[in-house]
């Protein structure tokens, strides 16, 4: 290759990307600060006039409003967690605030009370931040070791919405015949059980109440009964206190007079939202949901007789006294600690939480609704003030509006005052996680009570607090000198070629002479190799032996990761065994594959639109299939269970039962055999005729020709797609993570699944790659074992 040819090449090419590379087509100005923004897509439209309104009062300032692609931000936000290990957080996020304690106690936020303290006194800010007659709680929720991390916004809590002609239907109603919600858990669980109604099959076709259906989970049930869920000082798990446990036998108790969990998820699965939520399609007559549920029944059923009141209580609780309790959630704008304008951001939190901007927003809300047709109800607010006037306004003296919205409203805004929040804690993620894993082996019956599911699952919680509390004291990470260590070996082993070719190689012909230039061609790919494979894979190994967090600097420690992983984590097993289960799909796949190969094989005509028609499942994306066999899985109006309900067979509950869960995601497997099944064609189209005729002769039979040749000849693709196949279902990920979650009760978490959720729902990097090198280690020795057993088997061609 002529020198001067390539470098040419190489300058154009390089001047080309110049050209082509993306850039904004608005240009921000000189002298003009960008401030980013970070919130819930729903909000960009109507937060957009208040942004205009800031850089109109201060026009030194750009703001530009975007969203991390997260599916979750508060159980997976690993996209801002990255962008603030990287240096390329934004300037301001609107962050959930039962989530921000936990990154914030590991350095992903600023305390803010350098900035709060900088106002206190000041006379000339136009927008100060108060924190006097706003609802306490919410503030609470940010405060960690008396820093406080972000400015709540949008608070929202609990209620109980009940239909009130079902209700009037079966009788619950008071003295003048009008409906009567429960106010008592007793009366709640005779309410679930003589509102819910079964067909003639016994399947549930209408739901009285289900204690995890709507938005209230064992955290609120467990408040009503006086529970807190870490000790004052924040070291001890409380997760199986005695108000608790008896919570959560509350809950299993309704599960169990309705007939168990199973049968009411398989019920459960069939519900949508929007305009065909459950509660509006008379499917379900109770639920406990947020406040801003009844923003949806007047979008969508304004008519709807409802009521609404307090989440019923336990009655001994109620005799001594203590008011009905409901749960706290919502928003906070808190800084990123990464953020390269913290000062201009608080400035814009201070505009932002203003009683002018929030007033601005609840106008332009109002007015989005109106364009479209809808009756507007204000979402609740930090502050109290706000509260009245936002009632006032647009709720009370809205004509639009019937009373039982009215009611509804007035409700949650009183409720606000006896409101709980989720645990201020570094393990707020996973002691959710347990929280919920204990009320499915609890529902589920897979210990003998609810102590004993409640009692495992704080002692994972209680492990991950002692590590909080005891860090790691190991030596730091010194990456500088890795990095160069690093190089070094890589440049040692450039030189080495260099010599090797011109000075071991004695064999000069033309082509060794060329060494060179194949260098040059491959070295695109060396040198992606180099920085992007074998720099993430030294990386890995010494991660696998330090604590860390992205946030904070590694630490040795030695093999406590693999400890950890193998003694201490109570679902590393349970997925490993999982993951072997679905080794069986394995086989099934290749005979599947096999047989459609077979048939495809015969020499009719149309056999190219059936190969294709059998190859198309191959090629549709995970997550559309995933979506596709959801509904085809669906216990109650799905097309598998419809099938079997025509042969007077009743279907399972597929995914929402822990038997079932694993053998579906097998079958759903099966119908992407196509892939498989072209290297079977070509397989099949390299065995010589002259094989079946000589067979033919000898009096062969067809099964005696596909046992003594096919098979035989076949040997090479059955190895190859049993090593393939093997591989790929120790990486099975997608299907879990869209379809199931994990659940019901594990039952579909794997291998990668738990790696994915410990490295980027957790943030423990260590454990993550010390799994991830266990696997490693896994695939390649069952790969270098059927390497060996391939000798005794596989027979090639030329052999």
């Amino acid at each position: 290759m002529n020198f001067w040819k390539f470098i040419t090449t190489i300058f154009i090419a390089l001047i080309l990307l110049w050209f082509l590379y993306p850039s904004r087509s608005e240009k921000t100005k000189k002298d003009v600060t960008e401030l980013i923004l970070w919130a819930p897509g729903n909000l960009f439209l109507q937060m957009q006039p208040v942004l205009d309104y800031f850089e109109k009062e201060n026009p030194q300032y750009k703001i530009i409003i975007g969203q991390s692609a997260s599916r979750n931000m508060t159980a997976d936000p690993q996209r801002f967690l990255c962008s603030v290990a990287g240096d390329a957080s934004p300037d301001i996020i609107m962050f959930a605030r039962n989530a921000i304690i936990e990154w914030a106690s590991r350095g992903a936020f600023e305390s803010l009370n350098k900035f709060l303290d900088e106002d206190t006194g000041k006379t000339n800010i136009v927008y100060p931040i108060s924190t006097n007659n706003v609802v306490q709680q919410a503030l609470d929720e940010v405060i960690y070791k008396k820093n406080i991390y972000g400015i709540p916004v949008k608070v929202d809590d609990r209620i109980l919405y009940y239909n009130k002609d079902l209700l009037v239907r079966e009788g619950l109603v008071d003295k003048n015949g009008n409906a009567k919600p429960p106010e008592t858990w007793k009366e709640l669980e005779e309410y679930a059980i003589k509102l819910t109604k079964k067909n003639a099959k016994g399947r549930i076709k209408q739901l009285g109440f289900a204690p995890m259906f709507g938005n209230s989970w064992l955290y609120l049930y467990a408040w009503q009964n006086g529970a807190e869920f870490i000790s004052p000082d924040g070291k001890t798990c409380t997760l199986n206190s005695p108000e608790t446990v008896g919570a959560l036998e509350f809950m299993v108790r309704i599960y169990d007079k309705l007939g168990g969990v199973k049968k009411v998820s398989a019920f459960q699965s069939s519900f949508q939202a929007a305009e065909l939520d459950p509660f509006l399609t008379d499917k379900i007559a109770m639920k406990i949901d947020i406040c801003d549920f009844l923003r949806a029944i007047a979008a969508y059923k304004p008519n709807m007789n409802f009521g609404t009141a307090p989440a019923p209580m336990p009655e001994n609780r109620l005799k001594k006294g203590v008011k009905p309790i409901t749960w706290l959630g919502g928003w906070c704008y808190s800084i990123p600690s990464t953020s390269k304008n913290k000062d201009d951001s608080w400035k814009l939190i201070r505009w932002l939480s203003s009683l002018k901007a929030k007033k601005m927003l609840m106008a332009e809300d109002s007015e989005n609704s109106a364009s479209q047709g809808k009756v507007y109800i204000p979402s609740l607010e930090f502050e109290n003030e706000l509260n009245e006037y936002a009632y006032q306004k647009y709720v009370l003296n809205n004509h639009q509006l019937r009373e039982p919205f009215k009611q509804g409203y007035r409700l949650a805004v009183d409720l606000l005052r006896n409101s709980k929040y989720r645990p201020v804690t570094p393990v707020g993620q996973l002691l959710w996680t347990q929280h919920v894993i204990a009320y499915e082996k609890a529902v589920y019956h897979k210990y003998p009570s609810a102590k004993e599911s409640l009692d495992e699952s704080a002692k994972v919680v209680q492990k991950a607090l002692d590590k909080v509390h005891n860090p790691a004291t190991g030596k730091i990470i010194k990456w500088k000198w890795l990095v160069i260590t690093y190089i070094s070996a890589l440049f040692i082993l450039f030189l080495f070629v260099i010599f090797w070719n011109l000075f071991i190689v004695t064999d000069k012909n033309y082509f060794s002479k060329q060494w060179y230039e194949g260098i040059i061609c491959a070295s695109p790919w060396i040198i992606g190799f180099a920085i992007f494979t074998g720099g993430p894979i030294l990386f890995s190994i010494i991660i696998s032996f330090c604590q860390y967090d992205i946030l904070n600097p590694a630490r040795w420690v030695g093999f406590e990761n693999y400890k950890w992983i193998f003694t201490q984590d109570p679902i590393f097993w349970k997925a490993f065994r999982n993951t072997i289960y679905m080794v069986i799909g394995v086989p099934l796949g290749l005979a599947a594959g096999l047989a459609i190969a077979l048939l495809l094989d015969l020499k009719l005509k149309g056999m190219t639109f059936y190969r294709t028609l059998f190859y198309l499942p191959a090629i549709v994306p995970a997550v559309a299939s995933s979506i596709l066999w959801m509904w085809i899985f669906n216990p109650t109006s799905g097309l598998l269970n419809g099938f079997l309900g025509f042969f007077g067979i009743a279907g399972p509950s597929w995914l929402q039962d822990i038997v079932w869960s694993k053998p579906s995601l097998i079958i759903m497997g099966l119908w992407g055999v196509g892939a498989g099944m072209i290297i079977w064609l070509a397989g099949l189209k390299g065995i010589p005729e002259h094989l079946y005729e000589a067979a033919e002769v000898d009096g062969a039979g067809v099964w005696s020709k596909f046992i003594n040749i096919t098979i035989p000849m076949l040997s090479p693709y059955i190895f190859f797609n049993l090593i393939m196949g093997l591989i790929a279902t120790f990486q099975i990920f997608a299907q879990s993570y869209i379809m199931t979650q994990g659940g019901p009760m594990n039952s579909t978490m794997f291998y990668v699944y738990h790696l994915f959720n410990t490295a980027f729902r957790y943030l423990e990097m260590g454990s993550a790659s010390a799994m991830a090198w266990f696997l490693f280690i896994i695939v390649f020795g069952l790969t270098m074992f059927q390497l060996w057993l391939s000798k005794k088997w596989v027979h090639y061609g030329g052999e």
